[in-house]
């Protein structure tokens, strides 16, 4: 992963990894879908990860500690 400038306050970023707390997977939504919902209908889904049995999910990311803003590509 090649190093980036946050795009919100143009400081360094560091590499690292965005990850799950337990198995599961990360998805995106225009908002938080209910735990009865299917999140697969929720307006702008989109997955970001699969699942992972056995182990954390994960995805390459930066962070810049100076904004508090998290960047990933899916």
């Amino acid at each position: 992963m090649m190093m980036m400038m946050c795009p919100k306050c143009g400081k360094e970023m560091r590499n690292g990894y965005l990850f799950s707390s337990k198995d599961g997977a990360f998805s995106f939504a225009n908002e938080v879908p209910s735990a009865l919902e299917n999140a697969k209908n929720t307006e702008g889904f989109v997955k970001l990860t699969g699942l992972k049995v056995g182990g954390r999910t994960s995805v390459e990311a930066c962070c810049c500690d100076a904004c508090r803003t998290i960047m990933i590509q899916y």
